[in-house]
C-alpha cells in the first residue's frame, strides 16, 4: 500500500482505537501480543489474520499492549523499544489489517482472571476467532494458556488457533534476539529477523540550530522512550512526502555540545528543498561509528564530513 507521509498521521489515527471506542461493531478476527519490531515471525501471524478476516467477511484486529507489560512487571523495567506504537500502527496499515486495539496495560487489567479476559475479547471486541503463538500467556500472573483459552472459547463460543513460531536455521525469531542485534549496531543481521529494513517514525522537533552554523543543517526527531539501538552514526535513508534521500544519522545526546536527552538528527546528502513536512520515516542501513565527544566543533564539522563520504560509499552514491 504506497502512502505519502502527508497521510500517514490520518491513517494512524483511523487504524488505532482504544477501549472508548467498544464495544465495536462487527465480528473480528483478533491477534494479541507486543508485536515490537514487527518481525518475519509477527508478519506470518498478521498475514494468517488478514486471510481469516477476509474469508470469514469480518474486520482483523491486531490487540496491543501500552506500555509493554514487562515495565510494569518485570525485573527488567527497561526493556528498551524497537519500534514506537506510530511506527508499529504504520506497518500493520500497511499489512492491511483494519483495526489495533491498544490496551492501557495497568494492574487493574493485569489483575484480570484469564476467563474474564477472554469475555472481554468476545463481548466487547467481538472476536470469533484468536490466532496466538504457541507459547501465548495471559490473564492474572500469566495464569491462561493456549488449552485453557480453547477450553474457555468453546464454552463462550469462539475459536483459538495456534501459529508455529518461524525459524532461521533452526532458530527461533524473537524481539529479544532483534533487541540485542540493536544495542550492538549490528543492522544487516537485525534486518534478516525482520524482514526489511530498520525504520522508525517520528515527528519533527525545533532543534539548536547548530547544524545549519556549521554548514550540515539537519532534520531533528525525538526518538522513542528507551529506544533499542546502539548510540552512534549511521548509513540511511530519510523518508519524506514519498520521497527517499540519502542521509547521515546521528542518535544519540550529542555530547561535544553538553547534550542530556536522546535524539535523531538528520542530515539529507544533495538536493533538498523540502520545508512543509513535519513527519520523517528514519530508515538505518549501516552502523559508521559509535558517538564521540569532540574538543571542538571544528572536530565534529570535519568529522560529518567523513561521515557523509562514508555514507556515500555505503549507500553506493555516485558524484555529480
Amino acid at each position: 500500500m504506497k502512502t505519502s507521509l502527508d497521510k500517514i498521521e490520518e491513517i494512524i489515527s483511523n487504524i488505532i482505537i482504544s477501549e472508548k471506542d467498544l464495544p465495536l461493531k462487527d465480528e473480528t478476527v483478533c491477534t494479541i501480543g507486543n508485536f515490537d519490531g514487527l518481525h518475519i515471525g509477527h508478519k506470518e501471524i498478521i498475514k494468517k489474520l488478514k486471510e481469516e478476516a477476509q474469508k470469514e467477511g469480518k474486520k482483523s484486529v491486531v490487540i496491543t499492549f501500552n506500555p509493554h507489560p514487562k515495565k510494569i512487571f518485570s525485573s527488567d523495567k527497561h526493556i528498551c523499544s524497537i519500534t514506537n506504537l506510530e511506527t508499529r500502527a504504520y506497518l500493520f496499515a500497511k499489512e492491511g489489517i483494519n483495526y489495533v486495539l491498544v490496551i492501557n496495560f495497568d494492574k487493574n487489567f493485569y489483575k484480570k482472571s484469564p476467563e474474564d479476559f477472554l469475555k472481554f475479547l468476545k463481548e466487547k471486541v467481538r472476536c470469533t476467532k484468536i490466532l496466538v503463538g504457541k507459547d501465548w500467556k495471559f490473564g492474572y500472573k500469566k495464569s491462561g494458556d493456549v488449552k485453557l483459552a480453547k477450553q474457555i472459547g468453546k464454552k463462550l463460543g469462539f475459536e483459538v488457533e495456534e501459529i508455529e513460531p518461524i525459524q532461521i536455521e533452526k532458530h527461533k525469531v524473537s524481539s529479544t534476539e532483534i533487541r540485542s542485534l540493536l544495542k550492538e549496531g549490528k543492522l544487516e543481521e537485525a534486518e534478516k529477523l525482520l524482514g526489511r529494513t530498520f525504520c522508525i517514525l517520528g515527528k519533527v522537533q525545533e532543534g539548536n540550530k547548530l547544524g545549519q552554523r556549521i554548514g550540515i543543517p539537519t532534520i531533528n526527531i525525538k526518538p522513542p522512550e528507551d529506544f533499542c539501538l546502539k548510540k552512534g552514526v549511521y548509513a540511511g535513508y530519510a523518508i519524506i512526502n514519498e520521497k527517499r534521500y540519502p542521509a547521515v544519522i546521528n542518535y544519540g545526546i550529542r555530547p561535544t555540545v553538553d547534550g542530556k536527552e536522546p535524539v535523531i538528527e538528520v542530515h539529507i546528502i544533495g538536493k533538498f528543498e523540502q520545508k512543509d513536512f513535519n513527519l520523517v520515516k528514519v530508515m538505518f542501513k549501516k552502523f559508521l561509528r559509535p558517538e564521540m565527544k569532540f574538543n571542538s566543533l571544528e572536530d565534529l564539522t570535519n568529522q560529518i564530513k567523513k561521515d557523509i563520504i562514508q555514507t556515500k560509499e555505503v549507500l553506493k552514491i555516485e558524484e555529480n
